[in-house]
C-alpha cells in the first residue's frame, strides 16, 4: 500500500495524458497517479535522520543489512517496519533459478560495459522531470565518470552468483540505493526550485518503475541489435532479477514489471508522455559523452582509429535511442549508426550459433569475468574512485543528501 505524499494531480511537464488513457486504461491511471507517490517506508526511516543523526542512521542502516535487524538493539522503529519487508523474501523469487540461468551472461561483459553508458543511462536522460533529480544534486555533469562507476559497482554486484542473497553486497547497496533515493526525495521536497506541479514528486514510483526498463528491457534489445544476444533463457532470469530488484527498491507491486510484456507496456506509456527534453537533458549526455564514453571508447579501438571515437559513441547511441530521442538530445547524425545496423544482426546470428556449440560457454564465461575485475579496477584507478556509492563518497565537492551535507 503506497501512501500518496503530494495532491492527486498530473504533473504539468507531461504530455499526451489523454492519448495514454485511451490506450492503457487503468494502468495508465495508476502511472499517472504514481507521480506523486513515494516509498513510505523508506521515507519514514529517512524522516528519522534528523532525531538519529544522518551518520548514525546510516550505521545502523549496514548494521541490519550484514548482520540482521536483531543486530541495531536501538533501532527505531521506522527501520524495523523497511526490513520486516526486505525480509520477506516473496514467494514468487527464485535466486538460485536466477543464478543457474545466468551463469554465462558475463561471456558479453565487453560489450554489456558500452551498452551500460549508451543505452540503459543515456535513455533516461530524454525525460526532462524524471532526470531533473540529477541536475539539482549535480551528479553527473559535474562527475560523470565517478556516477557511472558507481552504478556500474552496483550491476556488478548483483548480478554474482548469489548477488540477491539475503546477506550479499549486492543487497546491501540495493537497500543503500533505495535510502539515498529517499534522502534525495526529501531533500528536494523542500528545496524552493522543486516545481512539484511541473514534475511531481522526486523520484516518483513511476519514475522509479521506469529504472528497470533502463536495466532490463533496454539493455537485452541494445546487446541483440550490436551483435551480443542472450539465450532465451537468460532473457528471462534477467527479468526475473530485476522483478525482485525492484521490489528491493520499493517499487509497489501495482507498478512492478514481471515480465518482458509488461517492461514493454511500461516503456511505451513513459515514452509517450515524458516531458519534452531540455538543455539540461543534452548536457547530461554531453557530459557522460565527453567525460566517459568517448575516452572509454578511445581505449578499445587502435590508436590510429581514436578519432573516430565520438562518432561512434554517437553511432551506438542513435542505434540505441532511435533518432527522435537522438535529434532531441543533440547527438550528431552519423553514416556509422547504418552501418552497425547492418553489422549487427549478423554478428547476432555469428554469437548465437556459438553459443549453441557445446563447451564454449563456460571458457568465454571465465574470459568475460576476468575482463569484468580487471576493468573495474582500470575505471577506478584511472578514475580516481574508491567509494561504492555517493552516501560513501568523500565530501570536498558539491554537498549530497546521500552524505548528509547538502
Amino acid at each position: 500500500m503506497t501512501t500518496r505524499q503530494v495532491p492527486r494531480t498530473i504533473p504539468t511537464s507531461l504530455r499526451r495524458v489523454p492519448e495514454a488513457r485511451e490506450r492503457f486504461g487503468s494502468f495508465a491511471d495508476r502511472y499517472l497517479d504514481a507521480m506523486a507517490d513515494g516509498d513510505p517506508l523508506a521515507d519514514a526511516f529517512v524522516a528519522d535522520f534528523p532525531a538519529l543523526g544522518h551518520g548514525r542512521a546510516m550505521r545502523m542502516l549496514r548494521t541490519a543489512c550484514r548482520e540482521g535487524i536483531a543486530a541495531v538493539p536501538d533501532a527505531p522503529a521506522s527501520l524495523v517496519a523497511l526490513f520486516a519487508e526486505l525480509d520477506a523474501v516473496p514467494a514468487w523469487h527464485d535466486a538460485d533459478a536466477i543464478d543457474r540461468d545466468s551463469r554465462h551472461t558475463s561471456r558479453y561483459s565487453r560489450a554489456s560495459g558500452i551498452v551500460l553508458g549508451a543505452a540503459s543511462l543515456v535513455s533516461g536522460y530524454a525525460n526532462s522531470a524524471a532526470s531533473r533529480p540529477l541536475e539539482l544534486t549535480g551528479r553527473y555533469v559535474e562527475n560523470a565518470g565517478a556516477r557511472t562507476i558507481e552504478v556500474g559497482s552496483w550491476l556488478l554486484a548483483v548480478n554474482q552468483p548469489g548477488g540477491l542473497t539475503r546477506f550479499s553486497d549486492g543487497f546491501e547497496l540495493t537497500v543503500r540505493v533505495r535510502i539515498i533515493h529517499a534522502l534525495v526525495r526529501a531533500s528536494l521536497r523542500e528545496r524552493p526550485d522543486w516545481d512539484t506541479a511541473a514534475w511531481g514528486l522526486p523520484i516518483s514510483q513511476s519514475y522509479l518503475a521506469y529504472t528497470l526498463v533502463e536495466f532490463t528491457l533496454i539493455p537485452l534489445r541494445a546487446m541483440r541489435r550490436i551483435g551480443a544476444p542472450y539465450l532465451a533463457h537468460e532473457e528471462a532470469a534477467a527479468y526475473a532479477r530485476w522483478r525482485y530488484l525492484g521490489h528491493l527498491l520499493g517499487i509497489e507491486d501495482g507498478l512492478l514489471p514481471r515480465n518482458a510484456a509488461e517492461q514493454e507496456r511500461l516503456e511505451e506509456i513513459y515514452l509517450l508522455t515524458r516531458p519534452v527534453v531540455d538543455d539540461y537533458c543534452r548536457a547530461l549526455v554531453a557530459s557522460i559523452n565527453r567525460e566517459f564514453l568517448v575516452p572509454e571508447i578511445q581505449g578499445v579501438l587502435p590508436q590510429r582509429l581514436g578519432g573516430q571515437a565520438p562518432r561512434v559513441v554517437h553511432a551506438l547511441e542513435r542505434l540505441f535511442l532511435g533518432d527522435e530521442i537522438a535529434d532531441e538530445l543533440a547527438i550528431p547524425r552519423t553514416r556509422l549508426t547504418r552501418v552497425l545496423a547492418v553489422v549487427g544482426p549478423v554478428l547476432s546470428l555469428v554469437n548465437h550459433l556459438r553459443d549453441l556449440v557445446p563447451g564454449t560457454l563456460g571458457p568465454r564465461t571465465r574470459k568475460g569475468k576476468a575482463y569484468e575485475v580487471e576493468q573495474e579496477q582500470r575505471l577506478r584507478r584511472d578514475w580516481n574512485v574508491q567509494h561504492d556509492l555517493v552516501d560513501a563518497s568523500p565530501g570536498g565537492g558539491r554537498p549530497h543528501p546521500a552524505r548528509g551535507d547538502g
